[in-house]
């Protein structure tokens, strides 16, 4: 069995413990962090004495990702050649070798508000991108995890009141588009095996007691090939880390491989 977890962390320096809380509970194999809001220096050295080495793509101040990887699994960095994809601190790409599995780590751009036309089209631009990247994979008969946030609210159930985000980027129609592309690639978003639109939130902003009210969205996922889509157990989403002291905005979420 191999646990792979996601999380958008919020700022990996001020949730210290609750990472340590998390790694503690579900002992991941690999964990994909995104928004570490730290450059590669100031990324906290404490991972040495739990047992997991660490990929970092950092960025002071915002943005930022991170992979934490259990020594027991080689691994090797893969450069990504894309000039969109390498203007912010947004992507880890690894191969394990033990598990033949290339997983890429994506903090998806938010692109709003959608008026600011420049902003918007990076967004688009940017999943563009990862679509390509995706297909390429696939056709090289490669196995492919892409984990993270996306920043996108795939279908109309994944929030209370779709209507309130028709306009916004992460409802926006050509968002939806871009995350159906990357999924046509070949890749299965895993939390459509278990459950229903609607069953899961990932998100609740810390405004307007959102999460008093259980007004979530579903914007973090894994995408997989179809050999490894089999192997999925189960996935889970610690939605009680929402409620805990100075949570992130976001929860965790991991999958079981049963390999």
């Amino acid at each position: 069995m191999y646990i792979i977890a996601s999380w958008n962390i919020n700022s990996v320096r001020i949730r210290i413990n609750l990472l340590k809380k998390l790694i503690k509970k579900i002992e991941p194999d690999l964990l994909l962090l995104q928004e570490i809001k730290c450059s590669n220096e100031e990324f906290p050295d404490i991972f040495s004495g739990l047992d997991y080495n660490v990929v970092t793509n950092g960025q002071k101040g915002k943005y930022g990702v991170a992979i934490l990887i259990k020594k027991k699994l080689d691994f090797k960095e893969i450069d990504i050649e894309s000039e969109i994809l390498n203007i912010e601190s947004r992507t880890n790409f690894i191969f394990v070798e033990k598990l033949n599995l290339k997983v890429l780590n994506v903090y998806t751009p938010n692109g709003n508000p959608t008026e600011n036309k420049e902003k918007f089209k990076f967004k688009l631009d940017w999943m563009n991108e990862i679509a390509k990247l995706s297909t390429a994979c696939v056709n090289n008969f490669e196995h492919l995890l892409i984990g993270g946030d996306f920043n996108v609210l795939e279908d109309e159930k994944d929030v209370s009141n779709f209507k309130n985000w028709e306009n916004d980027a992460l409802g926006h129609i050509e968002t939806r588009k871009k995350f159906r592309e990357i999924l046509a690639s070949g890749l299965t978003n895993v939390i459509r095996v278990f459950d229903e639109p609607g069953k899961k939130f990932s998100y609740w902003d810390y405004q307007r007691a959102c999460w008093e009210r259980n007004d979530g969205l579903l914007i973090d996922h894994f995408l997989i090939t179809p050999k490894y889509l089999s192997h999925v157990k189960n996935i889970e989403f610690e939605t009680n880390f929402r409620g805990m002291e100075k949570p992130s905005d976001h929860i965790p979420i991991w999958i079981n491989l049963n390999i």
